[in-house]
């Protein structure tokens, strides 16, 4: 999705015979232009957890150090960000640098709790070859009084087309959060995506929750079981669903045209998650 272009806009008056010519260089494929704040809406994702509201923020701005969004979530509930970033203008140079989610209140924000594989390195090994650092976040009771979350480069303007999300939810685990996640980017460009945890689930009914863009910025379509949480704009996807079983899970989204894509998915434990049962076998 970071693919640079060039923009031409004529603009014709036959009264007044006015003619503008607009040159505009871009990457991310003009989103502020294309943003369209699919949220979830106190929406039901299964085993008691409900999604409230989220909102995101991204653009075409390259080597940055912060990226900000507006969004006040009730105290007390859980919130989950995720993020991702570039080195450079064409994210050919794999990230070096880190970043950290903070609150108009703290920055960083101690209540985050990193996802086991955070920050996530993805290379695409298909036609765009971009490389990115992926987030997954998790707080799991947000304190009172915030109204602004800001993502940070560890490095002084270093990270490039900064994008995240941040979601709000009730039904989730106050501590000790995550179980498992997994991450992945495209070796051929094509229609879809499938991703899977990098190891099996420890718990059952965990929250799974998604991280995807792909480059042309094609709306996406979460596959079945998995529910849209928050696109707000195209080709930037979170979705999620609560599952009941243990063991490794995956994930699918799709788009129309075949393109690069990359993203990263998380096993958050809920209120009704337990141990999994691991069977024994007496020798007789």
């Amino acid at each position: 999705m970071k693919r640079l272009k060039v923009q031409l806009v004529f603009w014709l008056s036959l009264s007044g015979i006015a003619l503008y010519l607009v040159v505009a260089g871009g990457g991310r494929n003009s989103k502020a232009l294309q943003n369209k704040h699919s949220q979830c809406s106190n929406t039901s994702y299964g085993n008691g957890v409900v999604c409230v509201g989220g909102a995101g923020n991204g653009g075409d701005n390259t080597y940055l150090t912060t990226k900000s969004l507006t969004f006040s979530p009730s105290a007390g509930h859980a919130v989950i960000a995720t993020a991702y970033t570039c080195a450079d203008s064409h994210c050919q140079n794999v990230p070096t640098t880190t970043m950290t989610i903070g609150d108009n209140l703290h920055n960083p924000e101690p209540c985050f709790q990193k996802s086991p594989n955070s920050p996530f390195s993805l290379i695409e090994t298909s036609a765009g070859t971009q490389k990115l650092q992926d987030y997954i976040w998790v707080c799991p009771s947000i304190p009172f009084g915030i109204t602004c979350f800001t993502i940070t480069c560890s490095v002084a303007n270093s990270c490039s087309y900064m994008t995240f999300t941040v979601t709000e939810w009730t039904g989730l685990a106050t501590s000790n959060v995550f179980d498992a996640d997994g991450g992945g980017a495209s070796s051929v460009q094509q229609s879809s995506l499938s991703i899977s945890t990098s190891k099996p689930l420890s718990f059952t009914n965990d929250l799974m929750y998604t991280w995807f863009d792909n480059t042309a910025d094609e709306e996406m379509t979460p596959g079945a079981p998995y529910k849209q949480v928050l696109q707000f704009f195209s080709g930037n996807l979170n979705s999620a669903i609560a599952v009941n079983t243990a063991g490794i899970q995956t994930t699918t989204a799709s788009w129309t045209g075949n393109d690069d894509w990359y993203g990263v998915l998380a096993a958050i434990k809920t209120a009704a998650s337990q141990p999994r049962k691991v069977s024994s076998h007496t020798s007789p």
